[in-house]
């Protein structure tokens, strides 16, 4: 199994990069997400880099950042750079009707273009202000765009550190590189992620390892322990790549967790051995007793601990129920392994010797019993007390706790992550994707001046709000344009007036088939770049652009004719150019340079999708928590139905009353807007170009129709129709939508969770009452945690939210080894409650100490965790289980003590499950009788014998 399991973790293990998405795969702000993937392609594709320097305009500096630029876009798995060494200008080709788009920088010598007047050519462009630079601070970027197949595929992954690494080189020019954008998160913390996973792996078999030769001072236990933890671990890794589910910041915790849980059953499992031994000296009787005691309650403690991980399946968020479903699996698989191997190498050594045992009678674990006995015995209202006044202070900080989810919630304040995504937020005002989509209904409506406008108000509102970057849409495109027709004046740069619309029309479309056209240049750059070089050949022929620069070619204006001499190369002279020499290397480089990657964002496909009359409405936002970006949305939203739909509220009000019977508020309604008029009489004509003529030569017609159902249906739609409808998404809105819907499933989750083990805890012990004390000192830990968080301002997030279940799991271990040991113990001795539970205490006290120190010592590993989620968990369950482990220790005793009359009579009939703990259970089988009661009794008979009799059948 190890072997088969084996392969799968070595062969079949993949990562998981996608960050930040909890949202299961059916809900309303999924669906949206996934909408906007399907028109326009990832959100959050690029990876940013960014500069503060005063220097970068210097002829030297500027093309260093052009060579940074073109150096990383010729790595696999780049689709463009844009920075300002990048740029292009839209000109208007007058004599063909068209624009064409240009560099801005061409030419490495400066002598077309000073590098003054490059920088005017680009600060003259208000596209670019705010988008790729920050004048008052000097904050240069530099967007690569990444293939999402390559930010997937964690062998491919690695193009985003090539990337950085490229640009690291280039400190010593431009000082410190700020790197930002979803592919650096996802990739440096999928590299954290994998590299912890190891740490943690170390840091748990050190830990444990050196808490077992404490314990029991014995090598033997301690390999043989680390050799069943080892096995889970392989186990682990292995179900996950079986399943496909990939390696998360989540599922990185399952193999850790595997030797912090799989420890404490080897530590019951040996110390109810070693116990045995020291009691009887026969070591198979020992394990065999080992297996059949200890087995069943063993059993019990890690169903219960896969039950609290298992109700993670329950919130159907995609990643949490693959953890749930992988760490629930293993955590039975490692009471598999340890009830089987241990009893079978113990089986194959020596017997242990008596210093091997001493453990069970150390003074300081006989001391710590003896306390625990004597406090619960003589100062139960002293315990209820403390207790009581712990709960309330926990309470208290309990209803501080407060809510995040926000991207970077898991990373400390020195984290370079943070630091450079803060970086870029405080120059751009904004870091994470932000999107509005926006569906204009009707085809006609694409270049509408007044649906433009509306598009242009939103822009604006928007930008009056620091926390939102500048914003892009189809207006940015449509004011470039109309600035590019009026030879590039910047006091242009404003909507199409109506009078220019249909000149502009032709133009548009031009250059939208240039940009197709353009396309093409890039697969062919793509197939000069893996050796196919007669591609350059293609090149040259297609695009005279190229071949122009490449030949060097200058127009003949020695003769003097009436006919402009030609600009470009004929067909003849690039072929006889092609045949003299291989420049396939240099035709690519003059491609790259004429026909930039970054032209393709200028296409309109990447701001609207016709097919499904979209408009998309692109912008950052800061990486704000949850509830914070949930009260953005709200405030967006309203303004979106202010400025989208004005009249909506008004007509909505008027239908409502046609609807209810009073016909002429069809009237009120067509007042509104002569719009809606139109749309109706052209619903109800339903192509008939006769009545849409009559409608318009008689209004009055019209109202004829008023009390026929067709008129409803037609008016209904024409409402609809005029409405613009919208939705908004995008990484942020993702993010915060996932969190708020984990916490809301997640404290479902514990509730389930916390009903299972109930209802377990009903077939073990067939009393109400008992469930009762059971879950009472289970509850005080999660409500002290959930008081640390509020008073230590610990947010609630997904990652802290995982305590509660995952402690709940694990704490009720030790009430189950207890109430097991005491029931077993009424059994025998009914009459003396008391002692019941004082020998429940010295019986199982010790193994719930060791356990508790491993787990707490075993938890609080992760909080060396460069994730803060990942610490805070590590810290606050291994909090949660010292607190359990005082409250089983004392207040479970507590109260079986003041409730035992009740508890005794009521609680212990014969349970639908058989679990034994320790080893003075009696075997009615082996009874046999006192020989000293025989009528026929000698008293001659040999003393030793008689001796080795009582011993044996000793009661």
């Amino acid at each position: 199994m190890t072997i088969f399991f084996g392969y799968f973790a070595f062969t079949a293990l993949e990562m998981d990069n996608k960050y930040g998405n909890m949202l299961p795969k059916k809900s309303p702000a999924q669906d949206d997400y996934m909408q906007l993937k399907e028109m326009f392609g990832e959100d959050g594709g690029a990876l940013v880099l960014a500069i503060q320097s005063d220097k970068l305009y210097t002829e030297e500096n500027f093309l260093m950042w052009k060579q940074l630029g073109d150096s990383i876009a010729k790595l696999d798995g780049v689709n463009a750079v844009l920075s300002e060494a990048d740029l292009f200008t839209i000109k208007n080709n007058t004599a063909e009707g068209k624009f064409e788009a240009e560099p801005i920088f061409l030419d490495p010598t400066f002598k077309e273009k000073s590098i003054e007047d490059i920088r005017r050519e680009i600060r003259q462009i208000p596209l670019y202000n705010g988008l790729l630079y920050n004048d008052s601070t000097d904050v240069s970027l530099m967007m690569i765009t990444i293939d999402e197949a390559y930010l997937s595929d964690q062998a491919k992954s690695g193009v985003v550190l090539d990337a950085e690494a490229i640009a690291l080189g280039y400190e010593h020019v431009f000082g410190k590189m700020h790197f930002a954008g979803l592919p650096h998160i996802r990739v440096v913390m999928g590299k954290r992620v994998v590299s912890e996973m190891y740490i943690f792996i170390g840091l748990a078999i050190a830990v444990t390892s050196l808490l077992l030769y404490l314990f029991f001072r014995s090598f033997r236990v301690v390999a043989f322990s680390i050799l069943v933890v080892f096995i889970a671990v392989i186990w682990s890794l292995g179900s996950i790549g079986l399943m496909g589910f990939k390696l998360s910041i989540l599922m990185a915790l399952i193999p850790p967790l595997m030797i912090v849980i799989g420890i404490p059953n080897c530590i019951f499992l040996l110390t109810k051995f070693h116990r045995e031994v020291k009691d009887h000296g026969n070591k198979t009787k020992a394990l065999s007793r080992v297996i059949s005691k200890v087995g069943n309650a063993t059993f019990l403690t890690n169903l219960t601990t896969a039950l609290g991980f298992s109700t993670f399946m329950f919130t159907n968020s995609e990643k949490l129920v693959e953890f749930g479903t992988t760490a629930s699996i293993n955590i039975m698989f490692v009471f598999v392994i340890s009830i089987t191997i241990i009893p079978i190498l113990f089986s194959l050594t020596k017997i242990p010797k008596s210093r091997h045992l001493k453990h069970l009678e150390k003074k300081f674990a006989r001391t710590i019993v003896d306390k625990l006995v004597y406090i619960t015995t003589t100062h139960r209202k002293r315990i209820y007390l403390i207790t009581i006044a712990v709960v309330v202070i926990a309470i208290f900080g309990a209803t501080k706790m407060e809510a995040t989810g926000n991207l970077t919630s898991d990373l400390p304040d020195s984290d370079p992550i943070l630091k450079d995504i803060l970086f870029i937020q405080e120059n751009f005002n904004g870091a994470i994707p932000f999107e509005i989509l926006i569906n204009y209904k009707k085809d006609g409506r694409k270049f509408d001046k007044k649906t433009l406008e509306k598009l242009e108000t939103v822009q604006a509102n928007l930008e009056k709000d620091t926390i939102f970057s500048k914003s892009i849409s189809i207006v940015n495109f449509m004011k470039l344009i109309n600035m590019s027709y009026y030879g590039n004046n910047p006091d242009m740069y404003k909507l199409i007036e109506r009078k220019d619309m249909l000149r502009l029309k032709g133009y548009v479309d031009n250059f939208q088939a240039d940009m197709v056209k353009t396309q093409l240049v890039y697969k062919y750059q793509d197939s000069i770049r893996v050796g196919k070089t007669n591609y350059s050949d293609s090149l040259m022929l297609n695009y005279p652009k190229i071949a122009k620069r490449v030949m060097q070619f200058k127009a003949d204006t020695s003769i003097v004719d009436s006919i402009a001499p030609s600009q470009y190369p004929s067909e003849e002279e690039i072929n006889m150019f092609i045949t003299e020499s291989d420049r396939s290397d240099e035709v690519l480089d003059v491609s790259m340079k004429v026909f930039p990657a970054s032209a393709v964002g200028l296409s309109l496909k990447e701001l609207i999708d016709t097919t499904n009359t979209t408009y998309r409405l692109r912008m950052q936002v800061i990486d704000l928590g949850s509830y914070e970006i949930d009260q953005k949305i709200s405030k967006v939203t309203a303004m979106l139905d202010t400025v989208l739909n004005p009249n909506s509220e008004e007509v909505a009000a008027y239908y409502e009353k046609f609807e209810a019977g009073e016909t002429t508020y069809a009237d009120s309604i067509f007042n509104v807007s002569n719009a809606y008029r139109n749309n109706t009489a052209f619903n109800i004509a339903e192509g008939n170009d006769s009545l849409l003529f009559q409608f318009d030569l008689d209004p009055t017609l019209l109202a004829t129709y008023y009390e026929k159902e067709e008129f409803k249906v037609a008016l209904e739609k024409a409402i609809d129709d005029e409405n613009l409808s919208y939705l908004i998404t995008g990484t942020s809105v993702v993010a915060a939508e996932g969190t708020q819907y984990l916490i809301k499933n997640l404290l479902t989750s514990l509730i389930i969770a916390i009903f299972i083990i109930a209802i377990l805890m009903a077939f073990l012990f067939r009393s109400w009452r008992m469930v009762v004390i059971s879950l009472v000192p289970n509850f005080i830990p999660l409500l002290v945690t959930a008081g640390i968080m509020g008073i230590f301002a610990i947010p609630i997030k997904p990652s802290t939210l995982l305590v509660f279940s995952i402690a709940f799991g694990i704490s009720v271990d030790d009430t189950i080894h207890f109430l097991a040991k005491y029931r077993q113990e009424l059994k025998v001795r009914s009459y003396d409650q008391r002692g019941c539970v004082i020998n429940a205490l010295y019986e199982t006290g010790l193994s719930m100490f060791y356990t508790s120190i491993v787990l707490f010592f075993g938890f609080s590993m992760f909080a060396f965790s460069q994730f803060g989620g990942t610490k805070a968990l590590g810290l606050l369950v291994s909090l949660t289980m010292l607190v359990a482990m005082l409250t089983n220790l004392t207040v479970l005793p507590s109260l079986l003590l003041s409730l035992e009359n009740r508890i005794a009579t009521k609680a212990f009939r014969e349970p639908f499950i058989n679990i034994y703990d320790e080893e003075i259970d009696i075997e009615l089988s082996n009874l046999e009788i006192d020989p000293r009661t025989r009528i026929d009794y000698d008293p001659d008979e040999d003393v030793d014998e008689k001796s080795e009799d009582d011993k044996n059948n000793k009661t």
